[in-house]
């Protein structure tokens, strides 16, 4: 979605002498460039003028208190109307107005404008964030995905990753689009950040439920991202930012020659593994030629235009995640890991605007998309049930003889490539209804291949986790070219002045199905008062099978041609009620109720299978000493059948997702404000039923709290603060312990002749029935602005976790003496000052 953005500012005095107000404004875009030739019509029953702003995008012209309709008109902009505008006997007034092209809608609300959504735009759930502010977010390091966590409805899986969870839907659901081109595989740093640079962004949008038939092929929610174009006004302008993820560097200007349009490049890199990396090196923890996690990316977008009725952009982005850990011969642990890696991001695209009138618009884009991973992981890892923390330096020497340690090797490959083709037209009849319609075309591929070498012990661990049982199989696929096609419409019809209705339908092609999906929508909306408006959303959402979408599942499958004839995509049918209302010109409320119905979800096939069991002779006796015992253990006279899980794909999962949110927010309405930031509740259910078992879904949280604050202390100084509570996610237990088997066998330790053993999770029956501690966790932020050198500085101090809660991630299991289940838990970030610093020049 592309966006550009006039801010209309106006000033009103009061003549007191014949109680005329004189009205002075400015028009310009949302990079400050002044906007000429913008009409502005102010009328009511006895008065009617028509002005427009010059060169420097300045206007002025009078007309005595009372109220009026404001029309801003602007060619290849959105009409924009104040119904009732008050001209008020008061020394000054202002309006923040942003109108948004024709071509491509979103007449989203800019936080820093204090716009508000159209009371006849009819989309739910729809947030639009300022880039701005995700810079300023405490805790969010500056990161766009982690600053949606504040939002009502959304969340993460944990500290360490930016994927988002939206409202009981897992992250493989969420379609991610940055200027018209679908990414996946959207991180940096194996998921910590995201791919998309704050600094050369103009607009964020996050759609979390009911969203419109231009979107499709998944299931839950959409984000929209777009970059901004460059400054027109200067040959050269430059940026530098520093914080704790990377290192920027963005320089932008007008296009050369006297060509219209512009041009932004943008690089990144991290720079902490600079920095560390000779200290670990001369620890001797890792070696010579090992290198600790990095990423570094450049992106660019040229416009060019426009021409007459034609503009055209570009942009790129080509990006680098690497890892090469090779353990130094000093490490203190038993267990050694050699880790190389590198995966590259890659997108190029090609757009054409065509504006033949102000009564049609179009956008083509041509893109192609690559994302390549060469992954090698082997080593040895130490048998999870032993006590790491308590080892003596004779025990780690002897670990190895007593099979403590456990060898892997995995090696992996993957290639994706889409080339894609898109259009989206609007069409304005005499009635000044709007028409929405366009199509897309992807061609798709992928190869992958993956090796795992386990020996036999570690592949018993892994049997103790049923979902984990699909990996102990090597795979190898080269692709085929998969076709996917779309097209789609919708129109918005008034019934009255206060009630509208927009129906909508999407039509999708997925050849690796070889099947047609029809996919209905309609959206309603009723204006209460001009304050005050209710909105409605249903339809039929489905989502194609892919190997590009397990990244963001975690779950392996077998997405062969000859398995995907077999299959259906994924369905949900969103329902969606939501009430706004503006409480003045500052503050807004509003509360939104949802249900998500899943069906055809893609499960793991189960095959029956059998094995053999070993139970204690007498399980009354507790005795440490009897339990290791291998005499005191009694195979199974047959074998007893259990089920195993497969990467082959069936579509027999379903579930629901429903829940209400609701909101208070302050607006930010211009550098005056001195308090802004907003609050919300979220409360959610999500289940998941397959082979007719209902459980919890992984990621069901019932209670989600948000409290962000911002104070402006005066011209130069700002303090910010962001508190969340939540409750956890399900988790399981474990409820015992069991013997390890190996080839129908006990494994023994060859030192001691006792019995390893395995943790017992208790089968399906116990999955998800535990929860982790809630978690809850405040993040501060001071930042000072000033300016010397003829340049604009930004200094601040971030603190994460800021009182050191413990909010856990999991739990390392490991057996006492008496071979009870004991636990250390396992934290996400601790209390972490940082810095930063921003130059603009």
């Amino acid at each position: 979605m592309l966006s550009s953005a006039c801010e209309l500012i106006a000033k009103t005095d009061l003549d007191s002498t014949n109680n005329i107000i004189n009205i002075t404004g400015t028009v310009k875009t949302e990079n400050d460039i002044p906007v000429s030739n913008a009409e502005i019509l102010i009328k009511n029953s006895n008065f009617d003028l028509s002005v427009y702003s010059n060169n420097k995008g300045e206007f002025e012209f009078q007309s005595p208190p009372g109220f009026y309709s404001v029309t801003i008109k602007y060619s290849g902009f959105d009409l924009y109307e104040i119904p009732e505008y008050e001209v008020a006997n008061e020394n000054s007034q202002q309006l923040f107005i942003i109108l948004t092209r024709r071509d491509f809608t979103t007449e989203e609300i800019k936080v820093e404008a204090n716009v508000r959504q159209s009371q006849d735009d009819l989309r739910t759930s729809l947030f639009n964030i300022n880039p701005s502010g995700v810079k300023i977010l405490p805790g969010a390091i500056e990161d766009v995905l982690r600053s949606l966590r504040s939002l009502p409805g959304v969340t993460a899986p944990n500290d360490f990753t930016s994927q988002l969870i939206i409202r009981g839907s897992g992250p493989d659901q969420n379609l991610i689009i940055m200027d018209d081109v679908e990414i996946f595989n959207p991180y940096r740093l194996y998921g910590l950040v995201s791919m998309f640079n704050p600094e050369t962004l103009s607009d964020i949008s996050l759609i979390t439920g009911g969203f419109p038939s231009k979107y499709g092929d998944r299931l839950s929610a959409v984000l929209d991202v777009t970059n901004r174009e460059g400054i027109t006004g200067k040959n050269f302008k430059g940026l530098t930012n520093i914080n704790i993820a990377n290192a920027n560097l963005i320089f932008e200007g007008q296009n050369p020659f006297n060509i219209p349009g512009s041009w932004i490049v943008s690089t990144r890199r991290t720079y902490y593994d600079l920095i560390i990396g000779p200290f670990a090196r001369k620890a001797g923890l890792i070696t010579e030629d090992s290198s600790f996690p990095n990423f570094e990316d450049l992106q660019f977008k040229w416009a060019f235009g426009p021409f007459a009725k034609h503009k055209f952009f570009v942009n790129g982005i080509f990006s680098k995640d690497a890892v090469d850990i090779v353990p130094g011969k000093d490490r203190n642990t038993p267990d050694s890991v050699q880790v190389n890696d590198v995966t590259k991001n890659d997108v190029v695209s090609f757009s054409w605007q065509f504006l033949p009138s102000n009564s049609f618009a179009s956008k083509t884009t041509l893109s192609w998309y690559r994302n390549t991973g060469d992954n090698e992981f082997e080593g040895d890892i130490l048998d999870p049930l032993i006590d790491k923390q308590n080892l003596s330096p004779g025990q780690r020497d002897s670990l190895k003889q007593i099979g403590a340690l456990l060898g892997l090797s995995f090696d992996s490959k993957y290639f994706f490539r889409k080339y894609s083709i898109s259009n989206k037209s609007e069409y304005l009849d005499n009635n000044n209804r709007k028409f929405e319609f366009g199509a897309g075309f992807d061609i798709i591929r992928t190869d992958l291949e993956y090796k795992l070498d386990l020996d036999e012990q570690f592949k018993a661990i892994i049997r103790t986790f049923p979902n984990a049982q699909a990996l102990l199989e090597n795979f190898n696929l080269t692709g085929n070219d998969n076709y996917r096609a779309n097209l789609y419409a919708q129109t918005r019809f008034d019934i009255n002045k206060r009630f509208f209705y927009q129906p909508s339908f999407r039509m999708d092609y997925y050849s690796l199905l070889n099947k047609f999906y029809f996919s209905p929508r309609i959206n309603f909306g009723y204006i209460i008062d001009p304050l005050t408006t209710i909105r409605s959303s249903t339809g039929i959402y489905y989502q194609s099978p892919g190997y590009e979408k397990l990244v963001d599942g975690q779950t392996f499958f077998d997405i062969t041609p000859e398995i995907g004839k077999t299959l259906n995509a994924e369905r949900s049918i969103h329902f969606v009620l939501g009430l706004e209302r503006w409480i003045n010109n500052e503050w807004l409320a509003k509360f939104e109720s949802y249900f998500k119905r899943f069906d055809d979800l893609i499960v793991q096939k189960r095959v029956p299978s059998e094995k053999y069991e070993f139970n204690l002779a007498d399980p009354t006796i507790t005795d440490p000493s009897y339990i290791s015992n291998p005499e005191n253990w009694v195979r199974s006279q047959n074998k007893v059948p259990y089920d195993s899980l497969t990467p082959i794909p069936l579509n027999i999962g379903s579930g629901n997702s429903y829940g209400f949110e609701i909101s208070l927010e302050k607006k930010y309405l211009s550098p005056k404000t001195k308090f802004y930031g907003w609050i919300n509740y979220s409360l959610s259910y999500a289940d998941r039923k397959s082979y007719d078992v209902i459980q919890p879904f992984r990621f069901d949280q019932r209670h989600v709290f948000n409290i962000v604050l911002n104070y402006r202390v005066n011209s130069w100084f700002e303090i910010g603060a962001r508190w969340q509570y939540a409750t956890n996610f399900p988790f399981t237990f474990p409820v015992g312990i069991t013997p390890r088997i190996v080839n129908d066998s006990l494994v023994i330790n060859p030192i001691s002749r006792s019995v390893i053993f395995d943790l017992d999770f208790g089968g399906e029956a116990n999955k998800y029935t535990d929860k982790k501690p809630d978690y809850h966790r405040l993040d501060v932020r001071f930042t000072a602005y000033t300016r010397f050198w003829e340049t604009d500085w930004s200094f601040y101090i971030d603190v994460i976790n800021a009182y050191n809660r413990t909010n856990i991630l999991g739990y390392d299991f490991y057996l006492d003496n008496n071979y009870e289940v004991k636990y250390n838990t396992v934290g996400m970030i601790p209390i972490l000052p940082t810095i930063g610093v921003s130059a603009r020049f």
